[in-house]
């Protein structure tokens, strides 16, 4: 059945709004208040919007990519890598940490607020000319993602590093007829009221981006059920799975990050932690991939790329003295990744922790991994809305692990009062939930910022 009148004046409403050129924000206004879930899972609303747009993503290869953690780290460094090899490269990742623009990027560069207004009419006139099932709408991640494949097409990219935002086999993202190569990143237990309550099954959700002759990427360190799963699925799926060595020989990690040497060849990367040394290993086996495929990557592309490569919000570093890092760790192996990095590159540090998490996050786990570190914790509340948990319950938790805790107002106020208590060679590690780190990215987006 068609819209109905309700949703026709929603749309026409919010059209009206988007095409005011006195609110150059109207545009991402518009997209937020489309909500997060727009009815059952599914892609049978992506499809129908992209045929009314004219099926984009049709006229665009990409790179796909799948899993709980590491996501946006692995599409960064291989986005960097093939933009290093003459590539026009689009991005898209999600979420945003400061601004919406960071989600649909072509050689690095956000898409700008008048492209995204333009093409949000555009995608507006075509929700209108669909037929929903009663009581579905286009959803926001919908609605971006088939903006980002009128975008890329725009832009006339070569390839597009795509990151799915929630799962696999019904993401919207997931719309793609194919892929030259899916990458499964780690994965662990999150999102589990959508995705299920085991790794095995959210491994076979993340699987459902695998297509018939698609070469298959997974990292390493996988549990075993979820290898399994993987390969079972790869099989099914007709895809072909591309293997790779899983050591390297590691120069060099520390809080500048890593040198290392693979398939003998050395790279650098300025993201820190083991972790991200996982990450880059992934990304370079998905670059063997698409050479197998015919593409054109010179490996001195990859040294650059690599190097090169950037992300928010990745233990990144904001102010040197005193050392101040955010890291977006929001779930168990998050926060457990988190907590080697801190153990081994911070260990002579004293370490001032602030921290905000969501309710709907295995927050108990996240807070004592954490908190048993700090030396000082400094509870807060992100700004998530209704998902944001109390700066108290936060606070209670971390007393279980540490001795000092500081029960904060706002992030705000958090930070200040961490900076007011740490000495030139202490650490402040803001983490928790990526809505606290965008906001404390934009407290701190003042004071000088390192180079390397």
């Amino acid at each position: 059945m068609k819209l109905c009148y309700n949703q026709m004046y929603h749309y026409n409403i919010r059209k009206e709004a988007i095409m005011d050129t006195e609110n150059p924000k109207t545009a991402i206004e518009y997209i937020h208040s489309l909500g997060r879930f727009s009815g059952k899972p599914g892609l049978h609303r992506i499809k129908a919007l992209c045929e009314a747009l004219g099926n984009p993503q049709d006229r665009l290869k990409f790179v796909h990519l799948a899993g709980t953690n590491g996501k946006g780290s692995t599409a960064c460094m291989i986005a960097s890598t093939l933009q290093a090899a003459g590539l026009r490269t689009g991005l898209y990742t999600s979420p945003y940490l400061v601004q919406f623009y960071e989600r649909i990027r072509v050689d690095g560069v956000m898409i700008s607020d008048d492209d995204l207004t333009r093409l949000c009419e555009r995608v507006t006139v075509a929700c209108e000319s669909l037929t929903l099932p009663e009581g579905e709408t286009i959803g926001e991640f919908e609605f971006t993602t088939a903006l980002a494949f009128l975008c890329f097409v725009e832009q006339e990219c070569d390839i597009v590093v795509l990151e799915t935002g929630l799962g696999g086999r019904c993401d919207a993202t997931n719309v793609i007829k194919n892929a030259e190569v899916c990458v499964i990143t780690p994965i662990s237990l999150d999102h589990m009221a959508v995705l299920g309550n085991t790794t095995a099954v959210i491994a076979a959700e993340k699987a459902g981006i695998f297509k018939p002759g698609t070469a298959v990427v997974c990292a390493d360190g996988q549990p075993n059920d979820v290898q399994r799963v993987l390969r079972r699925a790869c099989d099914a799926a007709g895809a072909v799975w591309f293997g790779g060595a899983e050591d390297c020989r590691v120069l060099r990690c520390d809080i500048s990050g890593s040198a290392f040497v693979y398939e003998g060849q050395g790279y650098t990367i300025a993201m820190p932690g083991r972790h991200q040394l996982q990450n880059a290993r992934t990304a370079l086996r998905a670059l063997n991939a698409l050479r197998e495929r015919g593409w054109n990557i010179p490996t001195e592309a990859a040294v650059r790329g690599l190097a090169r490569a950037r992300i928010a919000g990745r233990l990144e570093r904001v102010v040197d003295q005193p050392l101040i890092l955010l890291d977006g760790a929001h779930n168990a192996a998050g926060a457990d990744a988190l907590c080697h990095a801190v153990d081994e590159l911070l260990k002579m540090k004293r370490l001032h922790v602030v921290m905000g998490m969501v309710r709907d996050k295995d927050y108990e786990t996240c807070v004592h991994e954490v908190a048993s570190r700090a030396d000082d914790f400094y509870a807060c509340v992100p700004d998530a809305g209704e998902r944001s948990l109390d700066a108290h319950t936060i606070a209670e938790l971390a007393r279980q692990s540490c001795k000092s805790v500081y029960e904060c107002e706002s992030a705000e106020h958090a930070i200040e009062l961490a900076l007011e208590h740490a000495k030139m060679n202490d650490c402040i590690l803001i983490c928790g939930s990526l809505y606290l780190i965008g906001e404390c990215e934009k407290i701190l987006r003042g004071r000088p910022k390192t180079t390397d």
